[in-house]
């Protein structure tokens, strides 16, 4: 399995730039396409009782202006570093919510490699991993800022929970597992659940050695704490440059709600994550 295109969300946020080059380096594998994408909803300028229509619209335009400029600006960040292999590159800029356009742009790609949620940015400058998460069909690459190490090299861990977001996930990933070093097959389980748990991880793990992985695995007793932060022990003992794990959440009237893991390694993974939902 092989990625043959990439979606890559350009910003002007310090991390943008790195965000675009890991892009490029996964695109290396198998010479995938690189598609840049960025979004920016002209703010609404305030009603003012007083004002005359053509004042509003003077507004309004300016707005607009502003929103077109952010897009400029990201597409020239997007080319540059793209650098010798801008023929590998595709740029897509709109007016819009990023994460709308996030998840409708995922047509045409693999997978999605965003930043973290910028609380500053999001939702009108940047999109929110978890909604492109939720309403996508592709697996969502969510890096850190300063991500500890390159996910492509380092060993890597699959955080397994017996259900079909975490089957997708591993599938999904094939292709950066693949270049991982080694994949620990974690599952963290209650007491009582150990040996259910060995079977589990060990199916996984003789999967991803027909594909030719390198996986290993391993079972953890939870140990009360939140269960995200034991996945990013196991991740930190071992130097891992990625965790993947299914994205679990649900609708809650008209907005996704994540589970507590998801939010978690959303919030605090130190590498690179690979959700899949």
């Amino acid at each position: 399995m092989r990625f043959a295109s990439l979606l890559v969300y350009v910003d002007e946020g310090p991390q943008a730039l790195a965000r675009i080059l890991l892009a490029r380096e996964i695109a290396g594998l198998s010479k995938a396409r690189v598609i840049g994408i960025a979004g920016s909803l002209p703010d609404s300028p305030q009603a003012d009782p007083y004002a005359v229509g053509a004042m509003v619209g003077e507004t309004a335009g300016l707005f607009r202006d502003m929103a077109q400029a952010d897009l400029a600006r990201a597409e020239t960040v997007f080319r540059t570093a793209l650098g010798d292999d801008a023929d590998q590159g595709e740029w897509r800029g709109a007016a819009g919510y990023p994460s709308d356009l996030v998840v409708a742009a995922l047509r045409a790609a693999d997978i999605a490699v965003l930043g973290r949620r910028d609380p500053a940015r999001a939702p009108t400058r940047s999109p929110d991993p978890a909604d492109v998460l939720m309403a996508a069909g592709r697996p969502v690459l969510i890096v850190p800022p300063a991500p500890a190490r390159s996910p492509i090299g380092a060993p890597a861990v699959v955080a397994w929970r017996d259900c079909q977001e975490a089957q997708r996930a591993v599938a999904s990933a094939l292709p950066l597992l693949a270049a991982s070093s080694i994949v620990h097959v974690v599952e963290v389980c209650a007491p009582g659940q150990v040996n259910d748990a060995w079977v589990r991880v060990e199916d996984v793990a003789s999967f991803l050695s027909r594909h030719d992985v390198i996986a290993a695995a391993q079972v953890i007793s939870g140990d009360g704490g939140p269960r995200a932060d034991q996945i990013i022990g196991v991740a930190k003992q071992h130097r891992a440059g990625l965790i993947v794990a299914g994205g679990y959440g649900h609708a809650r009237l008209r907005e996704w709600v994540v589970g507590g893991v998801t939010r978690g390694l959303l919030d605090r993974s130190p590498v690179c994550l690979l959700l899949s939902h």
